[in-house]
């Protein structure tokens, strides 16, 4: 089994792959490449996900309810915490206008989704309350919590996934680009500057570099990039108990993270000024203890999306045994990755919750 990818996507794949047992390895383009492994949160987002598509609401919470699991068995195995904690997400509206249409989107996601929705509007009191000494800025007029959310620290797991791989016997090489995939009686053959690699079932993670990969097993699928920035603060005590959403969040170890913007800037990453100071400024102006806290990194990095921005799980029916996996939310689906993707690539059938996900819903919109 060969995985074009190295990134979260292909390595949660890969895992799962090697605990069902099969021989796995990934061929991983070169350290200086675009890399949304490199430019997340870490956040395991649900409250915010499928206002339009119930199946993608449906798919995120799903791989929630894995997460737990999936973060115990990767620490026992590793050694390596990938701090996962499910403790919820917190909304901050800025001005009484804000704060009245997030309250109506809130309750038209509560009417769409049902029961298994759980998200409550907050007054500016009981969300002080939930920040404890954290002051919130003047024109907080309120907000929301949803216990749905949780996070995780995107290095950490990333590492115990290669470190899992390894240990069931997978392997991973970098700088190994592939340019060229061939297809002859039943066997994928994968050539780059390095050599090739070949075996009877190929799976294709490699984000911005999905489509011409795809492309030539018979698959057309548009990736753009987005550029998101962020930035890390030095070292505080802790005390930001919840994430905000869309904002920040404090890490482990006392850093704070403030991002991430959503840019369509083609393939530029690049930080800018103007955007990193409107990060700031946003952040500020919902917790102003923010103000006397040192930025000590900023950076942007390129993720992908698809046409609709929903994840594509796809089989070629040209080549079977040839699959094309993408999504912009490699870090919450990453437990559903681990379990529910192996057994379809295995030759199992496709899960109930990806069958909405493959390319025909593009095809057919396209053709509305």
């Amino acid at each position: 089994m060969l995985i074009v990818g190295g990134g979260v996507v292909g390595a949660s794949i890969a895992y799962g792959l090697a605990a069902e047992g099969a021989r796995v390895g990934i061929l991983d383009a070169e350290d200086s490449d675009f890399s949304a492994s490199l430019g997340n949160f870490g956040m395991i987002s649900i409250s915010n996900k499928g206002f339009n598509n119930l199946a993608y609401f449906r798919l995120s919470c799903a791989s929630s309810r894995l997460w737990p699991e999936f973060a115990d068995t990767l620490r026992e195995q590793t050694g390596i915490d990938p701090a996962f904690d499910l403790k919820g997400k917190i909304y901050l509206s800025v001005g009484d206008a804000e704060f009245a249409a997030h309250a109506e989107k809130v309750a038209e996601y509560a009417r769409r989704v049902g029961a298994d929705y759980r998200h409550d509007i907050l007054n500016r009191a009981d969300l002080q309350h939930m920040l404890g000494k954290v002051r919130l800025g003047e024109r907080v007029a309120g907000g929301s919590f949803s216990p749905l959310d949780g996070l995780a620290e995107p290095l950490r797991l990333y590492s115990g996934l290669l470190n899992a791989i390894q240990r069931h016997g997978g392997w991973i090489l970098r700088d190994h680009r592939v340019g060229r995939i061939q297809h002859q009686r039943g066997i994928f053959t994968v050539e780059g500057q390095w050599g090739s690699f070949s075996a009877p079932r190929l799976v294709i993670a490699a984000g911005l570099g999905t489509p011409d990969l795809a492309s030539q097993v018979g698959i057309s699928v548009k990736v753009r990039p987005q550029r998101g920035q962020m930035m890390v603060t030095e070292r505080v005590e802790q005390s930001f108990p919840y994430p905000v959403s869309g904002l920040l969040r404090q890490n482990p170890e006392g850093t704070i993270m403030i991002g991430v913007s959503t840019e369509e800037v083609g393939y530029d990453d690049r930080t800018t000024v103007s955007v990193l100071k409107s990060l700031a400024m946003k952040a500020e102006e919902r917790l102003p203890a923010l103000r006397s806290v040192q930025i000590n990194r900023c950076w942007a990095a390129l993720r992908p999306r698809t046409e609709d921005g929903y994840p594509v799980y796809q089989e070629s029916r040209e080549y079977p045994g040839a699959f094309v996996i993408t999504c912009h939310s490699g870090i919450t689906l990453a437990a559903l990755h681990e379990r529910l993707l192996p057994k379809w690539i295995l030759g199992g059938r496709k899960d109930a919750l990806l069958e909405p996900f493959g390319l025909g819903r593009l095809q057919n919109a396209s053709a509305t």
